[in-house]
């Protein structure tokens, strides 16, 4: 039973938001394949056993003409389910067009307060027929990769800095981020692992 998840956001950040349920559909239906607007989403989750591929459309999602085509993408994959985590009905036809027979969407009449994370629990409790669904989620990193971190940086102290945002009214800016590592380098010899996840409104 081949599960597809569709995610309608082009940060990073929004994408990651919804690994949770991606995760707990993987687990009862086997590895998804995800398809997303997010060109990096692939990069973030080369080591995530329950996720069998990350699809990067960056075409086919903006005019009415689109319905078509983007629905010969979504018949490629053979998808007997398709989980839409956007209020859309050009995505909704589009799958309706390529044939899944399992389609799962928002209501398309709560798009303007679009609660992200409540929607998204919805939707795969509604989906998998269970309650309470974990919105919190887990990275998967090769242990190789892990080895080799530590043993080139093995007599230093490592932190990870995760530096994200959903606008520019609760970004806190590099120069804060600097100004504390700095900070923190002045009391003893650290290395940090520093990335931005930067989350876009559409």
């Amino acid at each position: 039973m081949k599960t597809g998840i569709y995610l309608s956001y082009v940060g990073l950040g929004a994408n990651l938001l919804h690994l949770s349920y991606c995760h707990q559909i993987a687990k009862k239906n086997g590895p998804v394949t995800i398809i997303t607007l997010c060109k990096n989403l692939e990069a973030a989750l080369t080591d995530d056993p329950l996720i069998e591929n990350v699809f990067y459309i960056n075409k086919y999602h903006k005019k009415l003409i689109d319905i078509f085509n983007l629905a010969n993408v979504l018949k490629s994959f053979d998808l007997e389910n398709l989980l839409i985590f956007y209020p859309s009905i050009r995505l909704h036809l589009s799958a309706k067009l390529a044939g899944i027979k399992n389609i799962r969407i928002y209501s398309f009449l709560k798009k303007k307060n679009l609660h992200l994370v409540k929607a998204a629990k919805k939707l795969t409790e509604d989906f998998l027929k269970i309650n309470n669904c974990p919105t919190e989620t887990s990275f998967f990193v090769n242990k190789d990769k892990l080895y080799k971190i530590k043993q080139e940086y093995k007599n230093k102290f490592k932190i990870v800095i995760g530096a994200g945002s959903s606008g520019p009214t609760t970004r806190w800016g590099a120069k804060n981020f600097s100004k504390l590592i700095n900070q923190l380098n002045k009391s003893d010899d650290y290395f940090f692992f520093y990335f931005v996840v930067l989350m876009k409104d559409k």
